[in-house]
C-alpha cells in the first residue's frame, strides 16, 4: 500500500520491501516506529509516526548517486507526453499553468482528444 492505494510490485521487490519493513536497518529509528501504534513506516522520520521528510529523503538518495530532480523531471515529461494538461494538473496537484508548460515541453497537441471528448459528451446527452 502506498498511503491508501494498493501498489502492484514484482514479487521479488515486494518481498524485499516487506523484509525491510519488518527488520529495519541497524541504526534506524525503529524504536520510534515501534512506539507508535498502527502501520509501520518503511521510511520513518524524526517525528514518531511520521514519514521521512522530502528533503531528508532527497539528501539520502543524492548521497547514493540517485538524482531526484532528474528522475522527477523525466517522470513528469513522460506523463505530460501521455496526458492532457487538465488531467496532469489534477493527477499531480500542480497548478494548471505549470501543467500546460510541461505538456508544451513534451510537444503534444491534445486538440483531437478534446474534440473527441466533446463529441462523446454531446452524444451522451442525446
Amino acid at each position: 500500500m502506498l498511503g491508501r492505494h494498493p501498489v502492484l510490485l514484482p514479487p521479488r521487490l515486494a518481498g524485499l520491501l516487506h523484509q525491510l519493513a519488518e527488520e529495519p536497518l541497524p541504526g534506524s529509528r525503529s524504536l520510534f516506529a515501534q512506539a507508535t501504534p498502527g502501520s509501520r513506516l518503511l521510511f520513518p522520520g524524526l517525528v514518531p509516526g511520521k514519514p521521512i521528510s522530502t528533503h531528508a529523503m532527497t539528501q539520502k538518495l543524492n548521497r547514493h548517486g540517485i538524482s531526484v530532480r532528474a528522475a522527477r523531471n523525466s517522470a513528469l515529461a513522460a506523463l505530460a507526453a501521455d496526458l492532457p494538461s487538465p488531467i496532469l494538473a489534477d493527477l499531480t496537484g500542480m497548478h494548471r499553468h505549470t501543467a500546460i508548460r510541461w505538456v508544451t515541453y513534451a510537444r503534444r497537441d491534445w486538440a483531437e482528444y478534446l474534440a473527441a471528448r466533446t463529441e462523446d459528451q454531446q452524444e451522451g446527452r442525446r
